[in-house]
């Protein structure tokens, strides 16, 4: 008799485990979360950069130096 409840216990404690596998709208939604934060973060990452190059560029009377279009 003390059989039948550990059995019990162990199909619960399996069946528990047992998850099924996502399906592609779940799969392609955690995707998509994961590529529109890496993407802010690289804008964030960019617009930071840029400020602090605006920061840097410190006004000395000169003309910025940008290359002609051809330039490579």
């Amino acid at each position: 008799m003390r059989a039948g409840p550990a059995a019990l216990l162990l199909a619960a404690i399996l069946l528990a485990g047992c998850r099924q596998e996502p399906d592609f709208d779940e799969r392609y939604d955690k995707a998509q979360a994961a590529i529109r934060a890496r993407a802010a973060a690289i804008d964030r990452d960019l617009a930071a950069a840029a400020r602090e190059a605006r920061a840097g560029a410190a006004p000395t009377g000169e003309p910025a130096v940008t290359p002609s279009p051809g330039a490579r």
